[in-house]
C-alpha cells in the first residue's frame, strides 16, 4: 500500500502565505484536505495535528505543526497521543473478544465478575450487565466524583454501588459515563485473570503490529509522544489515570489507529486471530437506539448520515482531542490527532469523512 504524507512544511507554507497552497496535481483527497484543515489551523491555533485517512484502498497521511511547541518536535505518523475516550472501542473490542471466546457474554451481570459486589444480593447494581456498560445505559453518571467517591478510591467506588439508586430504569436510557467504562475494564481484567495493557498487546497491539500503542508508554519510546495543550496552548499535564485505565488512559499514533481502523474494515489484519476480526465485527453492530440516527455498538457510535451508516468514537481530555470514524460499506475511514483540549478533532474528522462519502 502507498502512503500519501503531506508534513510541516505544507503546514508552514499556509502559515507564511495565508493562502492555499496546491501541491503539483493534487488529488482529490489533497485538496479536500487543503480546504478543511486551513482554516482550522487558524480558528483554533492548533499547536499539531496527525490525520490518517484510509481511502481508495491506499493509506494517506497528513502531519501538521508541532508535537511540541517548545523543542519545535514535528507532528509524525508515529507521534503518539493520548486517545481519552477513544480507549473505550478497544476495551470494548476485548470485551467483545472474550465474547467470541465463549468465556463471557454481553448479558452477564457485572457482579459476577466483581467480587467486590458478590454478595449485593437484589440491590439495583445487581441488575447492571455488560452490556449496559459497554452502551452507557447503565444509569451510571459520567465521573467518579459524581458518585460522590474521590477519584482513585476504587473500594470507595464500590462501597457506593450498594447504596446507589439508578435515576432511570437500567437499559432503558443512554448516559455517557466514564466511569461506567473504567469499571467495564476492571470486569474484563476479572473475568479474563490478565491486566488491560497485557490483554491489549497479547490480542490487539502484538498480532496487528502497533508499535506505538500503550496504555504506559516505555522510556525508549518517550521522545515520540506529543506535548498536550489546554486552551490558549498552555501545556497540560502528563495524563495519569487516578482511577481505572478503562475510561481512556490509552496512548497511540496515526499509523497504529489507521492499522486499527483497517482491520475493523477486515483490511490487512496481520496476524490477528479470527476471533479478533469477528468481535470487532461484533462490537459494531446495533445494540441500543438511542434516536433513529444514532444508535450505540458496544463502544462505537453508529451514526445514519443520509444514505450511509458510518462508525465512530471521539475523545477529549485536559490536553487532546481525537477521533475516528469509517464507513464499513465503502472501505473508508479517517483518524483525526489533535494535542490540544478542546481541539475540535470531531468535528474537522466528521467533515473529511463527510467529503469522502460525497455528503
Amino acid at each position: 500500500m502507498k502512503s500519501k504524507y503531506i508534513g510541516l512544511c505544507f503546514f508552514s507554507l499556509i502559515l507564511w502565505f495565508g493562502s492555499p497552497i496546491l501541491l503539483a496535481q493534487p488529488s482529490r483527497l489533497d485538496n479536500v484536505i487543503n480546504q478543511l484543515v486551513q482554516p482550522f489551523i487558524y480558528a483554533h491555533q492548533t499547536p499539531g495535528l496527525a490525520i490518517a485517512i484510509y481511502y481508495n484502498e491506499k493509506d494517506y497521511y497528513y502531519n501538521f505543526g508541532f508535537a511540541d511547541r517548545k523543542s519545535k518536535k514535528p507532528v509524525t505518523k508515529n507521534t503518539i497521543f493520548e486517545l481519552a475516550s477513544i480507549t473505550k472501542i478497544f476495551i470494548s473490542t476485548l470485551v467483545a473478544l472474550e465474547v467470541q471466546k465463549g468465556k463471557l457474554n454481553v448479558t452477564d451481570y457485572a457482579v459476577q465478575y466483581t467480587p467486590e459486589l458478590s454478595k449485593t444480593n437484589g440491590l439495583p447494581i445487581d441488575r447492571v450487565q455488560i452490556v449496559h456498560l459497554a452502551t452507557h445505559t447503565a444509569s451510571f453518571p459520567k465521573q467518579m466524583e459524581q458518585f460522590g467517591v474521590n477519584k482513585g478510591n476504587i473500594q470507595a467506588f464500590f462501597a457506593r454501588l450498594k447504596t446507589w439508586r439508578p435515576p432511570v430504569k437500567i437499559g432503558t436510557h443512554y448516559k455517557y459515563s466514564n466511569i461506567g467504562f473504567g469499571y467495564l475494564g476492571y470486569v474484563l481484567e476479572n473475568a479474563s485473570n490478565e491486566t488491560l495493557p497485557n490483554l491489549l498487546k497479547s490480542n490487539i497491539t502484538k498480532p496487528l503490529g502497533m508499535s506505538h500503542t500503550f496504555f504506559n508508554v516505555p522510556e525508549s519510546l518517550a521522545n515520540y509522544e506529543a506535548q498536550g495543550y489546554r486552551p490558549k496552548n498552555k501545556p497540560a499535564p502528563y495524563y495519569r489515570p487516578a482511577n481505572f485505565l478503562g475510561g481512556g488512559a490509552l496512548r497511540s499514533s496515526a499509523a497504529d489507529m489507521l492499522v486499527f481502523l483497517k482491520a475493523n474494515l477486515g483490511i490487512q489484519p496481520g496476524t490477528a486471530s479470527p476471533e479478533l476480526l469477528s468481535a470487532m465485527q461484533y462490537a459494531q453492530q446495533p445494540f441500543f437506539e438511542v434516536n433513529p440516527n444514532f444508535v450505540m455498538g458496544l463502544g462505537w457510535q453508529r451514526v445514519k448520515r443520509g444514505r450511509h451508516i458510518v462508525i465512530t468514537k471521539n475523545g477529549a481530555n485536559q490536553g487532546f482531542s481525537t477521533f475516528i470514524g469509517f464507513s464499513p460499506a465503502k472501505k473508508l475511514g479517517v483518524v483525526v490527532l489533535i494535542n490540544q483540549a478542546r481541539g475540535e478533532a470531531t468535528a474537522l474528522g466528521n467533515q473529511i469523512l463527510n467529503s469522502l462519502l460525497g455528503l
